[in-house]
Order: structure tokens, then sequence, then C-alpha cells
């Protein structure tokens, strides 16, 4: 339960500030995604970031091909010879801001699509999971190389100017261990590069060793949870109840050396009205069942186009 002193004690850490400022533009970083000037011309651009996931220090994918669907009917197919720079990626690394190219400015038919599927290779250890814990194991993902990381939703490509995605890859909901294997069943969302923002703020690491959280570890499993739509009470993620609230995204609070603070971030939201809530015992998150996660400091957060809110 949530004491009234500790929400008073939180509001005073978490004062929302008005300030906004635009995103930078280093893709290797916190890049905004742009999808260039009308004097580009026509081109298809897809990025790749993932959301807080603390169990691996790696989780390397090899790609071997991108296919869209058109709406009208067929595929189009993207080989890796296509590639930016790489077919391997370690989406582990790509938290927060972070994003990698996976396609910069591939030309590609213009209309209407629905569907986008990541293929990946099968061999063993071309996809694979690094532990922090130690040992690298060999990920499985089934269908990878027919459906691999597949999502449906609606995008265009447009004819006057460059079209940019950015795929972002839930691990912590996707890897399960089933015995000594590691099973990867892809939890994605699609964020057009031309309307997403950010939510970055600090907390009082006073917070994240009360007698609520799981530990008295002040960096371990401590996150936000954002729910889409105001004034949602927050609720664990359980991938096997329909009734359950999930969030659509999680970020790690940790603690930034150059700024001397405990931040957290979550990143490449649609412009639009959030719910967060933070919590300290993450770890207790079983993502097959309810699990009765202690929330504090929830408020209502508005992002804005291409813009970062800081709280």
């Amino acid at each position: 339960m949530i004491l009234l002193t500790d929400l008073l004690r939180l509001a005073s850490t978490l004062a929302l500030a008005t300030l906004l400022v635009a995103c930078g533009t280093d893709s290797s970083s916190s890049g905004d995604g742009s999808s260039g000037s009308d004097s580009d011309g026509p081109s298809f651009s897809l990025r790749l970031t993932d959301a807080v996931f603390e169990d691996a220090a790696r989780v390397d994918i090899t790609f071997t091909e991108v296919k869209l669907r058109k709406k009208s009917g067929g595929w189009v197919t993207i080989p890796r010879g296509q590639f930016t720079t790489q077919d391997r990626i370690d989406v582990a690394a790509l938290q927060g801001t972070k994003t990698a190219d996976l396609l910069q400015k591939v030309t590609l038919e213009p209309g209407e699509y629905d569907e986008l599927r990541l293929i990946v290779d099968t061999a063993t250890f071309a996809n694979s999971i690094e532990l922090k814990a130690g040992g690298v194991h060999n990920l499985r993902i089934p269908s990878g190389g027919t459906s691999g990381l597949k999502i449906k939703g609606d995008f265009t490509v447009s004819n006057t100017r460059p079209t940019a995605l950015i795929l972002d890859v839930d691990l912590r909901q996707s890897i399960k261990m089933a015995g000594p294997n590691y099973i990867m069943n892809p939890v994605l969302r699609l964020v057009s590069a031309d309307n997403f923002g950010h939510i970055r703020g600090e907390i009082d690491p006073a917070l994240l060793t009360a007698p609520s959280c799981s530990d008295p570890m002040v960096d371990t499993f401590n996150s936000v949870y954002v729910y889409n739509g105001h004034n949602v009470s927050p609720d664990d993620i359980n991938q096997q109840s329909n009734k359950n609230t999930d969030p659509m995204t999680t970020g790690k609070i940790a603690y930034d050396t150059a700024a001397a603070k405990y931040i957290y971030e979550a990143a490449f939201l649609p412009a639009g009205k959030y719910t967060i809530a933070f919590t300290c015992n993450s770890d207790q998150d079983d993502l097959d069942q309810d699990d009765d996660l202690k929330f504090f400091g929830i408020q209502n957060v508005d992002v804005q186009l291409n813009n970062t809110t800081f709280l």
C-alpha cells in the first residue's frame, strides 16, 4: 500500500517541469529518427531499439532479410546485402534512446503496407544470449527463418519523401528460459520516426531502498512502467491474461555518473497521453502470472512530437 507520506515525498522529488527540448540526431545514441527532408526523395529506413532488459549482457540476433507486405497484395523483400553496415546486432545494447540502423534510405516501391517481418538466421548460435551472471547460450526463435520477428501495423512508404520506422524489440517480454534453452517469441512495437517523443526524469534514491522494495540495493530491479492513456491504474506484465493492464514499455532507473543522479528514461513513444509509475521490485514481475508489484509516483504525462519531456 502506498502511504501518503511517500507520495508527498515523491511529489517533491519528481515535480513536473514544463521544459521541452528537441532530441538529437545521432542514431547511435539519442537519434530523433528524422526521415530526412523532402529533397532527399523517396526511400525507406529501419532502425532497432530495445526496452530495459536486466538479465542479459548481450543479445545478438543475425538478420537475413526484411519483408514488407503490401496492402494491395504481395511482399517486397530486402536482402541482407542492402543492410546498412551489419546483419548481426546486439539488441540488448540499444536501451533508452540508443538505436542501430538496419536499413538506411533503401529504394522501395511507394504505397500502403500493413506488415513487417525481419527474417533471422537459424544456424546454431547465429542468435545468442550472454547472461550477466555468465555463460553464452543459443537463442532459439521459433519460425525465425520464415516469419521471423513479425509485427502487423499500417504504414505508408511515401513517393515524395523519405520514410523511416523504428522497431522496438522488447527483449524483457520476448525471451524466456525453457529448461536449459532460451526461446524468443518477439514482443514488438513499431513507431514512425516522424511521430515520437521521450520521457526522462530523476528519482530520489531513498525511494529505491524503501521497506516495500525487494531488496535494499539501490542499483537493482528499479523500473518505470509506461501505460497508454491518462489515469491508468498500474499493473504488472501478465502475458497470460487479457484482463491485465500491461505497460506498453518499461525503462530502467539507473545511476547517471555525469549527472550524479538516478535517471529513468522511456523512449520512442508516439505523441500522446500516458501514465507512468515506478517500482523497485521489478524482479518479482513474472510475465506469466499476476504479481503484486508495489508501485509509487503514479502520474499523468503528455508526450509531444519529437521532444523530450523532463520530469
